[in-house]
């Protein structure tokens, strides 16, 4: 299949980036972060609070796809342990900071290239991620070279496959929804969250997977055969 079409967009997690190496929860490099700074709580009680706040997160965010940021749940679930807010505030950020530090993410193969050739061309080009984790600033260097437009669910406030994401998305590029095409790995928030608001829908599959999709790749670097400018 041919798509003519003014813009592209992409997921970022599975899609461009995957995780790397032997990873823990990102909640145990926050703990001991949290102590380092001066932050004292029993840890089998935070742990626990911590836990059925983030089941809590979930659930409600797979019913509204309203999003929730990471520094904002530990800190509520850190003054549910008797913690002083003031004190709270600014270790959380740092602690948060050095977690995400120990999640390490890699590019997968043509990722870059193929965006990058994306942009030669003349598309305009999004991204379109789920995070409750903050963004570092180097990637987000990174996304600004790379993206005309980033959107991350936790600073627009919903997350795939909620409309508003796309659609905020779409103004922002300039295009409307039949001249873009979306791309991601997940057949719910990515391809019928992109096809609910009328874009067309690339499905990258990674394992098993199936989704309703225009069109299934197995690798990035298959979107230029799909791809005629509008």
């Amino acid at each position: 299949m041919i798509f003519q079409v003014k813009a592209v967009t992409f997921d970022d997690f599975l899609t461009l980036r995957y995780p790397f190496g032997q990873r823990e929860d990102i909640i145990y490099p926050i703990t001991r972060a949290l102590k380092e700074k001066g932050i004292f709580f029993d840890d089998e009680i935070f742990l626990k609070r911590y836990f059925t706040a983030n089941r809590d997160y979930r659930i409600r965010l797979k019913e509204t796809s309203r999003e929730s940021l990471l520094d904002d749940i530990v800190s509520s679930v850190l003054i549910a342990c008797g913690c002083e807010p003031e004190a709270v505030a600014g270790a959380v950020n740092e602690a948060v900071d050095c977690g995400i530090k120990t999640m390490e993410c890699r590019w997968y193969p043509h990722a870059k290239a193929t965006v990058k050739s994306l942009r030669e061309k003349g598309y305009r080009l999004g991204l379109i991620s789920n995070t409750h984790w903050r963004i570092p600033d180097s990637l987000k260097a990174q996304f600004g070279n790379l993206f005309d437009v980033v959107t991350l669910s936790y600073e627009h406030g919903y997350a795939k496959p909620h409309p508003s994401i796309f659609t905020a998305t779409l103004n922002r590029l300039g295009v409307d929804a039949d001249e873009c095409l979306h791309v991601g790995d997940d057949p719910i928030s990515d391809v019928r969250g992109a096809r609910g608001v009328g874009m067309k829908t690339a499905f990258v599959q990674r394992d098993t997977l199936k989704a309703d999709a225009d069109v299934t790749i197995k690798s990035l670097d298959e979107l230029t055969i799909h791809l005629s400018k509008k």
